[in-house]
């Protein structure tokens, strides 16, 4: 292993989302040493370029993280329900459905409205400016020029068609840029994909940073905890299996880039969380916040598979002959089926269960995943060979309210992983208004010589009580997970808008976990948003 200078101005640890762009950005100044700690290996799998390749990668241990949750949906039920985030270098970034949404203006507001002074509208979409190329062109709402390239869905069939279609008679606005227009509307999801290659963050960000001396990588390496002294951050204790365990130090800033399963248990390993907490799991206290990886809010979506009355869908392209034409077209022309997404169309609305604001993403393709035993999902990747098509439906804004709390102080301990989902009045009546309103949206006109059986929940599931159920049963975690080391006022959060950590000197946090609340949609871009902005405050103040 190549030896490492003793101390370094930044330290960033994680090289997801966020932790690319900042330690590109940061290290792009050649007076600054800088050093990426990563715990996972290099993005070396050929499937991470393939967009379709994320249905191998989903369920390789060497690029996922899988998380054991402590608490199931509903009793005797999800007893292993497992959330996964991406391993290695890109993070999530390499594995996702690279799905370009970039939330509302008034998520943003919100933040600045909880104490995240200078984060709103505005900022962010500077941020999200600076970093696109898009490629419908750069405007007042989008960027041209920047480091990634988005692009509209490039695979097109008459079925993507009518189910723009049924959501326009459903009233959706149908737009070209999912994100140039707030509220209901319709269309193509936009993906950070350039010329059928997946732009994960290591591919943009990280590989002019590795060709700098100032710039320094390390990879499968576990941050143990940072060291603080009089209360300011010194360095990481670190461990490998070349090094065994063994420290770096910082003259500047550590940056937590974690996201939000890892960075709140590094402070908390650090002991930086509820006092009580980390007593009880053998972790000396070195500053008390109790709203260390607290305040966990996530998107709970619940996918429903239907039969095709005739052959207009496309999971043939994904089984048998169909598939090696479709792998052939993407290496010779570099388009088709498998050059986009896992999902075309995209659609936003309201339930109208808390009032008129956007509060549900839908999710539509034209083929279906594999159903085992009772219609019960099987892993993603596996095909179903029938004709059919997917809805999914992702509630945006719960309110319940989940918590990761590190076992102790070895990182091999793990965490307790408590969701609450679906914990308030709220949660429970948009949850049953979310499958009714997917239930409408085939039902529309435009589908109608298309859209067979409903497989899940299945026709037989009517009353409130039963779609309830079923989905306590069968929903899944949106993978977008925010909060547990919050921007706020002090003494309501765990950093302040400067991203700084309340209590210790010299460690920040800038990823998911960051974000004050939820955002309506993904939360690929804005993490590279907030990691732009990151940089931007570090480097300018």
């Amino acid at each position: 292993m190549t030896a490492l200078p003793e101390s370094f101005d930044y330290i960033v640890v994680g090289a997801g989302s966020a932790g690319c762009v900042l330690a590109e950005r940061l290290s792009a100044d050649p007076r600054n040493r800088v050093l990426l700690v990563e715990a996972g290996g290099r993005d070396k799998s050929p499937w991470i370029a393939m967009p379709k390749g994320i249905a191998k990668l989903v369920t390789d241990p060497d690029y996922i993280w899988a998380y054991q949750i402590s608490q199931p949906r509903q009793p005797g039920k999800n007893a292993h329900e497992i959330w996964i985030r991406g391993k290695g270098l890109g993070g999530s970034s390499s594995i996702n459905g690279m799905i370009w949404s970039r939330g509302e203006t008034q998520d943003y507001d919100e933040w600045q409205a909880a104490g995240a002074t200078g984060w709103n509208g505005a900022s962010m979409l500077a941020a999200y400016r600076a970093i696109e190329d898009h490629g419908l062109a750069g405007s007042d709402m989008r960027g041209s020029g920047g480091p990634v390239h988005v692009t509209p869905d490039t695979y097109r069939y008459p079925l993507a068609e009518r189910m723009i279609a049924a959501g326009e008679e459903m009233g959706l606005a149908r737009t070209d840029d999912l994100n140039s227009v707030q509220g209901g509307r319709v269309g193509y999801y936009c993906h950070n994909i350039r010329k059928g290659r997946r732009e994960s963050g290591a591919k943009v960000f990280l590989r002019p940073a590795m060709k700098r001396g100032n710039f320094h990588l390390l990879t499968d390496t576990i941050v143990k905890s940072v060291r603080i002294s009089g209360g300011v951050a010194g360095g990481l204790e670190l461990r490998n299996a070349q090094r065994g365990d063994f420290t770096v130090g910082c003259a500047g800033e550590i940056i937590l880039c974690g996201g939000t399963m890892e960075s709140p248990q590094i402070l908390q390993r650090s002991g930086i969380g509820d006092g009580d907490t980390l007593k009880a799991a053998g972790i000396e206290v070195r500053h008390h916040n109790p709203h260390v990886g607290r305040h966990m809010r996530e998107h709970l979506s619940y996918s429903m598979p239907f039969l095709l009355r005739r052959n207009s869908g496309i999971g043939h392209c994904y089984y048998g002959a169909g598939l090696v034409a479709s792998v052939a077209r993407y290496y010779l022309l570099r388009n088709g089926p498998m050059a986009t997404g896992p999902f075309e169309v995209g659609a936003f609305m309201s339930t109208g269960v808390t009032g008129p604001r956007t509060d549900l993403q839908l999710y539509l393709s034209g083929y279906m995943f594999a159903l085992g035993d009772d219609n019960d999902p099987v892993p993603l990747g596996n095909i179903d060979k029938r004709p059919g098509m997917t809805v999914s439906g992702t509630m945006l804004r719960l309110e319940s309210e989940g918590e990761i709390m590190a076992r102790g102080v070895d990182p091999a301990a793990g965490a307790a992983i408590t969701p609450n989902w679906l914990s308030t009045g709220n949660d429970e009546e948009t949850a049953i208004a979310t499958i009714r309103a997917m239930r409408d949206y085939v039902a529309q006109t435009a589908l109608a010589d298309d859209v067979g059986e409903e497989l899940i929940p299945g026709a037989d599931v009517q009353s409130d009580a039963e779609l309830l159920d079923s989905f306590r049963a069968l929903g899944t975690s949106g993978l977008h997970g925010v909060g547990t080391c919050r921007m706020g006022r002090e003494g309501e959060a765990v950093l302040d808008a400067s991203l700084r950590v309340y209590g210790v000197e010299g460690l920040r946090v800038a990823d998911c976990s960051a974000m004050p609340g939820l955002v309506t949609g993904n939360t690929n871009a804005p993490a590279m948003a907030l990691g732009w902005r990151a940089a931007d405050i570090l480097l300018h103040g």
